[in-house]
């Protein structure tokens, strides 16, 4: 058998190839690792984009539902206007010194949650979500009132608010009455409007009563 002779600088040569091969396939790991992380991280990236764009798209929808048909338009605008006449209508019976006053507040006061009853059940019935409360109008109605009022100064602005409201209530009944579709809330709102008209009338003769 030949006998191989193996020269030192031989040796040297494939250590070098050796080293430079592991090197090699060293980089590429560290690529490929580099490589796979970054497409997870953008796939993530597309992910959390698509669904943050799916919730806006359903809030839209929502929305739209809610602009584009009147009825349940209507009941969430009314809802709100009745809790927040409510809150003030109490404050008449709690803190009103007038005798009149008192007892026109006590009967408003079953008017509208009589009003507010009929537009729950009807709302139920027509699976619409109402609001739980008046986002904090009627708050701001009684902080008002209070503001260096008392007494007598207080029925007065108490009446003065209360003319305000019922306008107010009156003008969006009327103007929702021949804008929604469903005859049973057509109905509803026919109904309402010579009530509501009854308050403002007995406001505006207490308000002469009291002076403008």
């Amino acid at each position: 058998m030949k006998k191989i002779n193996i020269k030192p600088h031989h040796i040297l040569l494939v250590a070098a190839l050796l080293t430079a091969g592991a090197c090699n396939n060293s980089g590429s790991s560290t690529t490929s690792t580099t490589d796979s992380s970054s497409t997870v991280s953008a796939r993530m990236d597309t992910a959390m984009k698509d669904v943050k764009q799916g919730a806006e798209n359903a809030a839209n929808d929502v929305k739209n539902a809610i602009d584009g048909n009147p009825d349940s338009n209507f009941v969430v605008k009314a809802t709100v206007a009745n809790m927040e006449e409510l809150k003030v209508l109490q404050a008449g019976w709690d803190n009103g010194t007038d005798k009149e006053l008192k007892a026109h507040a006590k009967m408003m006061i079953a008017d509208h949650k009589k009003l507010g009853a009929k537009v729950k059940d009807y709302s139920g019935k027509k699976s619409y979500t109402l609001p739980d409360n008046d986002g904090g109008k009627g708050d701001d109605d009684l902080t008002a009132l209070n503001k260096n009022t008392k007494g007598k100064d207080w029925d007065k602005a108490w009446v003065d608010k209360m003319v305000d409201g019922h306008n107010d209530a009156i003008s969006l009944f009327e103007k929702y009455q021949d804008k929604v579709k469903d005859p049973d809330l057509k109905s509803m709102i026919t109904d309402a409007l010579p009530t509501l008209h009854s308050h403002l009338d007995m406001m505006k003769q207490l308000q002469d009563k009291m002076g403008k």
